[in-house]
């Protein structure tokens, strides 16, 4: 969460050529016992799309 965090608020320090400003949307999940690589990434695309259905430019966990 914390490194997410981090990039998420150096994402919004850039300036890329005549870019207003530069935004990302991230979704953090936990490793859970039984997990496969395929749980863990839906419900990491999960948390991604419910951070840009709240507005974008944010981090969910």
């Amino acid at each position: 969460m914390k490194l997410a965090e981090e990039l998420h608020q150096r994402l919004m320090q850039l300036k890329i050529g005549e870019a207003d400003n530069v935004t990302g949307s991230f979704g953090v999940v936990e490793y859970q016992e039984g997990d496969t690589l395929d749980s863990i990434m839906k419900r990491a695309d999960a948390m991604m799309y419910r951070a840009k259905n709240d507005g974008r430019n944010c981090v969910r966990y």
